[in-house]
């Protein structure tokens, strides 16, 4: 029976049953569609959970970097065992692009981490808005530090990229699993009957039970706000400040500095005594934090901001039920109009057109409502775009896919970047696109997906070759 424990979620697979010890005999066993989409949703639920070899239970992994490398190899799965199983006769379009975004994904924490939370920029909003660069300290005329921008990017990437997961890879799981028979044809009757009967009301008690503890949802907000309220590392760590000690190496700034050396230090040493998943990022990578105590306060700020969001936490709780839609249903016409066309042309058509169908799903139906309408992330996102356009990227990253398994390529066609300006003037003083915003993150949406179809009808063994390379995260 799936459970919440300190170390994470802990599921079981739906179970094991005896047979009859008659030789040779037979029986037919009726299996519903809530037991098929318990099992779908568990195929994601051990996609990114780890077996504990010593109670047989899947925990969920807590750290959403490499959660995100598991989501990732998974789609990448999900692109080659659908060939496979269909005897080539169709192939899941839409996750090999999932694939490459969620490789970016991990690329985004990996910055977070490296380039803004290892360094020391405590005090960098202040230093630009002193700045005679006056677009620039414009920019950074914002309450809020580094730090919070920072934590407040990685938060949503976690969030968004582990509940698009839930929802979307059941649908490809359900297709793979359940309607394709060995020898390759399919199961149409179970394939057009199937999807609207996924309900996660109706799943079997440990899938449902290990869905309704995941991050972010309101059993796990519920514990964060206690955890929040209690944590004795932080608690410890202000103590240098609110209770100093009597005596002073030097006045004024020198005390402070030593205090916040101190405050900053013991973060550091005992931010995993108190982590149990609700850490962001994670405290394996607390060490190298030389402001850890500021960050802290930004993750601490961050985290009670999240808890207390009742609007995102009511669209996680309509999202997690998980009931079919005009675009999961059109995704689906589309794999098996590929299935039937003889044509490669006609079945690449469709392939094109599942991918469109899956992209409306994620962006509109998912993330919009689940990250994107948050404002202050919006707000984030505008300044991180803002400086990537200004500094070509070398301040801020641009937000872009890169088609290959490496972060980074030299070969600007294998790449597609948000908003990119077309000239000096336009870098600088030109009107800039909005990521959050729908409409324009449509309109890259289209832009991604017009180039990934000409990778993968020019450069295919490319493609391919860079994709199996993501798909050995599965073990990650």
């Amino acid at each position: 029976m799936a459970k919440m424990e300190e170390k994470g979620v802990s599921i079981e697979v739906l179970g094991t049953c005896t047979t009859n010890t008659t030789e040779g005999s037979q029986h037919d066993a009726k299996v519903e569609y809530p037991h098929l989409w318990s099992y779908a949703q568990q195929a994601a639920l051990i996609a990114v959970s780890d077996k504990n070899n010593q109670d047989g239970r899947y925990h969920l992994i807590q750290d959403p970097e490499r959660r995100a490398k598991r989501i990732a190899g998974h789609y990448a799965y999900l692109y080659f065992e659908s060939t496979k199983k269909s005897n080539g006769e169709l192939q899941f379009y839409w996750p090999a692009l999932a694939a490459f975004v969620v490789k970016d994904i991990v690329e985004a924490y990996r910055f977070t981490r490296e380039d803004v939370l290892q360094r020391e920029w405590k005090d960098l909003a202040s230093v630009f808005r002193n700045s005679s660069m006056s677009d620039v300290g414009s920019v950074m005329m914002t309450d809020d530090s580094p730090y919070q921008h920072a934590l407040r990017t990685y938060c949503a990437l976690a969030k968004g990229n582990l509940w698009l997961f839930m929802d979307i890879y059941p649908w490809y799981s359900f297709f793979l699993e359940f309607g394709i028979n060995k020898g390759g044809s399919l199961s149409r009757k179970r394939l057009e009957a199937g999807p609207p009967e996924r309900n996660w009301e109706t799943y079997q008690k440990a899938s449902k039970s290990a869905i309704e503890e995941l991050p972010f949802g309101p059993s796990w907000m519920s514990r964060l706000s206690e955890r929040l309220r209690s944590d004795p590392v932080y608690k410890t760590a202000r103590a240098y400040f609110d209770h100093p000690p009597s005596w002073s190496p030097q006045a004024g700034y020198g005390q402070y500095s030593v205090l916040e050396y101190q405050a900053s230090a013991y973060c550091r040493t005992h931010v995993k005594e108190f982590d149990n998943g609700y850490r962001a990022p994670s405290s394996i990578y607390w060490a190298k934090f030389k402001q850890a105590f500021y960050i802290m306060e930004a993750e601490r700020g961050e985290l009670t901001r999240i808890a207390n969001d009742a609007a995102s936490i009511a669209s996680l709780i309509k999202l997690r039920r998980f009931t079919v839609t005009p675009e999961v249903i059109k995704s689906y016409e589309h794999i098996l109009t590929e299935y039937s066309e003889r044509s490669k042309e006609k079945k690449a058509e469709h392939q094109r057109k599942e991918l469109i169908s899956i992209a409306n799903q994620e962006q509109i139906n998912v993330l919009q409502p689940l990250i994107y309408n948050d404002s202050l992330l919006k707000k984030t996102m505008d300044v991180n775009h803002r400086f990537s356009r200004l500094t070509n990227g070398w301040l801020s990253p641009n937000f872009k896919v890169v088609y290959s398994a490496s972060p980074q390529n030299s070969d600007p066609e294998l790449e597609t970047v948000f908003d990119a300006p077309t000239s000096m003037k336009e870098r600088l003083i030109g009107e800039r696109q909005s990521l959050p915003d729908m409409n324009d993150r449509m309109e890259f949406v289209s832009k991604i997906a017009k180039q990934f179809n000409f990778l993968m009808s020019t450069r295919r063994s490319y493609m391919d070759g860079e994709l199996s390379k993501i798909l050995h995260w599965v073990s990650a």
